[in-house]
């Protein structure tokens, strides 16, 4: 017996995804009303009953930085790779071992790009900001 080729197994993979996406779309022939907004109607593509809306979402500035402040420049380095200035600064206030312990867990479950060495660091820059500075737990 001869195995298919590469080719014949594509063919029918996109055979049966066409198959399946108009059986999906084939059931009604009216597209879903619209919500109502003011906003002007998102532009759409339909068929079959199917159809894909376009929306578009705003998001946060990501050119801005973190206030100044003593290791502000080492924060804005490492913690802005992964994630907006916003976001670090909408965190509720933690004491220096809740900030060392999230540091950490930045660089060790996420990867961020945290020396050992910045730890500190980073710690006192969000205790600073703050107002709760302490010495964190070693």
């Amino acid at each position: 017996m001869r195995t298919p080729s590469l080719a014949a197994i594509v063919v029918l993979l996109i055979a049966g995804s066409l198959f399946v996406l108009v059986a999906i779309g084939g059931g009604s022939r009216s597209a879903p009303a619209p919500a109502s907004s003011s906003a002007p109607p998102a532009p759409a593509v339909s068929a079959n009953g199917f159809a894909l809306t376009s929306t578009a979402i705003e998001l946060p500035d990501d050119a801005a930085t973190y206030p100044p402040g003593p290791h502000a420049d080492l924060v804005n380095q490492r913690c802005l790779s992964c994630h907006s200035a916003s976001m670090g600064l909408a965190q509720p206030k933690l004491t220096a071992a809740q900030w060392q312990a999230t540091v950490e867990k930045m660089r060790d479950t996420y990867k961020a790009p945290i020396g050992p060495g910045d730890v500190p660091a980073i710690v006192d820059y969000f205790t600073t900001l703050q107002g709760t500075a302490a010495t964190p737990a070693q």
